[in-house]
């Protein structure tokens, strides 16, 4: 095994591990609170005796859950962009499943999607995030435009999220918390994940996905 193959499944399997300690928070009824240090906890068994401010993400009105992912044949977006995540995982060494699980989670794999913030495409990049990231045109616009091609979004958006978990430890929940909030947000809250509803449905999201894309892709 060449030291790069070394490399990439060794991050696989710590990838793989950090999953599995938050895998569970995404099926069934999911509870968060903030401990006195800050710490946002996740967890779908009972919350702790002492626990002040529990609150819910579960099903019963209290907060959406990860979505069942429908078969591939039913998402057409999917298959359009399929090819262009696949080339994206392999060259960024990231797990097709995340990046496809990530993907879904920002745009449902629509590569003409733009949020409010100004976020776009496939992967949701911002424009000075992709140009910091690799992708170059001779006007602000002209990257703007690049990015609602899926093959350049998914390449930007993977390296993104490659250089998170490369600054995080590969701590894969802190790495979605970065993508998600900012990298800075994840830092000014002690190296976890902020106590933002959005962020913390966006993570619990997110691993949801990756759990059930791994028998899809």
């Amino acid at each position: 095994m060449s030291s790069s193959s070394a490399r990439l499944r060794g991050r696989r399997l710590v990838l793989l591990s950090g999953l599995l300690g938050l895998a569970s928070v995404a099926r069934g009824q999911t509870w968060r609170f903030v401990d006195t240090n800050g710490v946002v906890h996740l967890g779908n068994q009972q919350a702790p005796a002492d626990a002040q401010g529990v609150t819910w993400l579960g099903p019963d009105a209290r907060g959406p859950l990860p979505p069942e992912v429908p078969p591939p044949t039913r998402l057409a977006g999917y298959h359009q962009v399929r090819a262009s995540l696949r080339a994206a995982a392999a060259d960024s060494g990231l797990d097709l499943a995340l990046v496809t699980a990530v993907a879904a989670a920002e745009s449902s794999f629509n590569p003409k999607a733009v949020s409010r913030k100004g976020a776009i495409g496939l992967m949701q990049v911002m424009p000075d995030t992709a140009m910091r990231y690799g992708v170059v045109g001779p006007t602000p616009q002209a990257v703007r435009e690049r990015l609602f091609d899926p093959d350049v979004n998914a390449q930007a958006g993977s390296r993104v999220l490659q250089d998170l978990l490369r600054r995080f430890g590969d701590r894969l929940e802190l790495a979605l918390a970065a993508y998600n909030a900012g990298e800075g947000a994840v830092r000014r809250y002690g190296g976890r994940i902020p106590p933002f509803p959005e962020t913390e449905q966006y993570v619990v999201k997110v691993l949801g996905l990756y759990v059930r894309w791994q028998t899809l892709v």
